[in-house]
């Protein structure tokens, strides 16, 4: 038993070691210190945004390179249609309450007093409704207020399930104890955020109880589905268990357990969004960089990536410019990298999986709406009462579930004095299906887009917002593969990678043959999110320059 206790502390601190390790390459000491490097950021993401941002802060010559003709932000880009401004990813965020990540972020840039997050309701941050008002058959219509917190999402849930109240325990219980596990793992002032596919896998080196051990080695292995099966969870009650989980464009049967625990636990542990709107938040890095000698330049579709030795010396765009560097950050994914610098698919085979896609649909509301109103501070979710699918949806059906936000609730996006109301409404995509109607021509795409626009607006007036259908000013849907061509992300993607079981288990993406001056800070190489993207920054600097914000 000596022996085994031995090799086995042993085999840990190895492990323990090997996680500790940069997650960047060791960098030069002079990048913090000596004369200015050059700096080249292919894409405005958000972990291309604050990286550019805090070496800008630094005293680095800073250039953000972005494909888009005219907006920053990636998934975080904002549309203006009809005198409406709308985010076409994040909402809301976490990480950002007084001392934490984000707040240091915005301090350390000197932007904090210009970009103040409010914190969403307490008392229902988000609101899941369950099933079809209205359709034949005898079915129940399910509406329930997300509080903030995990204990007090239990004990509501327990006051709407009193007969699972010995199952919601045992689950909150470890989902409280795996998701302390995590942060405790990563415990320093950098976020737990960029480190999230190693740390799934290696948080079982943590010094915590065998007990513990043993429910997070189980918990890795397992789907959400498999999670929610072991506590015995009904088919109801699981719905709104996995509410808003959804956002991260897995199906119940897919997700990781871990990834559904942390992600919970993160934005249980306070939800927060820009009272300016994401894109003052886009528009202020950006200012940030410029302020600091930068540019941050959009139209520039990297095309060509030339390497010295092991280092990559030139960025060239479709446009013929070309830019000098000593240092190259992409916010790119590395499959698409490597190909900037065409090393050939056989040195450099990526085993990861890009995520579903999430189309979106921008409606215009006439004023007046009460409902709405309601909206502030909240998110809402409905579900058609089955698993959602996100394999493989059928894009010119009714969508199973929607997750809806309104900015003119929160008191942003109007522009020219309108008083009219902004609704952004995300739902399950199909890059593949939608693909082949692309394929079919413009009529076709209109067909689809003017098809689902329509599903949307049915479900929302039937059952989350009465009366809406005939107060619709537009509605315009961004597709996968309109995300694509926006974004560049791989297939229209939503988070980078997948965050399936099979994919969380895989680790942190391995990069071969990548010169020593490349770091990427994408979301497929890191984490997915606003407080991943600045984890992730925040990180590289620190490993760089060994500065903390």
């Amino acid at each position: 038993m000596g022996i085994s206790r031995k090799t086995s502390g042993t085999r840990l601190e190895g492990i323990r070691e090997k996680i500790g390790l940069p997650f960047f390459r060791a960098g030069d000491e002079s990048y913090g210190q000596g004369k200015p490097r050059k700096i080249v950021v292919i894409g405005s993401g958000i972990g291309g945004m604050a990286s550019g941002a805090l070496f800008a802060q630094t005293g680095h010559k800073v250039t953000v390179l972005e494909q888009n003709p005219s907006l920053i932000g990636g998934h975080g880009r904002c549309l203006d249609i009809d005198g409406l401004r709308y985010s076409m990813g994040p909402q809301y965020v976490w990480e950002f309450g007084e001392g934490q990540l984000g707040d240091r972020f915005l301090e350390f840039l000197g932007i904090k007093a210009a970009n103040p997050f409010v914190p969403m309701q307490s008392d229902g941050f988000e609101r899941i409704l369950i099933g079809n008002r209205g359709s034949a058959g005898n079915n129940c219509f399910v509406d329930f207020k997300v509080p903030l917190g995990l204990e007090p999402f239990c004990r509501e849930l327990k006051c709407l399930f009193p007969e699972e109240g010995e199952r919601l325990d045992a689950l909150f219980k470890d989902m409280r104890a795996i998701f302390d596990n995590f942060k405790l793992f990563f415990s320093s002032r950098l976020a737990r955020e960029s480190r999230f596919f190693p740390a799934t896998r290696f948080m079982l080196a943590g010094s915590v109880p065998i007990a513990e051990k043993l429910k997070l080695a189980h918990t890795l292995y397992r789907s959400v589905r498999g999670f929610f099966d072991h506590y015995g969870i009904n088919p109801l009650l699981r719905r709104i268990l996995y509410g808003h989980g959804g956002i991260f464009a897995e199906s119940e049967s897919d997700m990781s357990a871990v990834a559904y625990i942390v992600g919970t636990g993160n934005y249980h542990a306070g939800a927060s969004y820009p009272k300016n709107g994401f894109y003052h938040f886009f528009d202020s890095l950006a200012g940030s960089i410029r302020r600091a000698g930068g540019t941050v330049e959009t139209g520039k579709k990297v095309v060509r990536l030339e390497c010295e030795g092991n280092r990559v010396g030139k960025v060239l765009c479709e446009d013929g410019s070309v830019y000098g560097c000593d240092i190259l950050f992409s916010d790119i994914s590395p499959r698409l990298t490597v190909q900037l610098m065409g090393i050939p698919e056989a040195f450099q085979r990526f085993d990861y999986a890009p995520s579903h896609s999430i189309p979106a649909c921008c409606i215009g509301v006439k004023g007046g709406l009460e409902a709405i109103r309601e909206m502030k501070g909240r998110n809402y979710w409905w579900q058609d009462g089955h698993e959602v699918d996100y394999g493989n949806p059928d894009v010119t059906a009714p969508p199973q579930m929607l997750f809806i936000a309104s900015p003119t609730a929160n008191g942003h996006s109007r522009l020219a004095g309108s008083k009219d109301d902004a609704l952004v409404v995300f739902c399950p995509g199909n890059y593949c299906q939608e693909k082949k109607i692309y394929g079919q021509g413009p009529v076709s795409v209109e067909q689809f887009k003017r098809r689902l626009a329509g599903h949307i607006i049915d479900i929302l007036d039937r059952n989350v917002l009465p009366g809406i259908k005939t107060r619709v000013m537009h509605a315009e849907v961004r597709s996968s593969i309109d995300i694509e061509a926006d974004t560049n992300g791989e297939m229209g993607n939503a988070y980078g990678r997948r965050l399936c079981v099979d994919e969380v288990l895989k680790g942190p993406v391995k990069e071969k043959h990548c010169p020593g001056n490349l770091y990427n800070v994408s979301a497929t190489k890191n984490s997915p999110g606003i407080a991943g993207g600045i984890a992730t920054a925040a990180l590289l600097l620190k490993e760089l320059t060994g500065r903390d914000i």
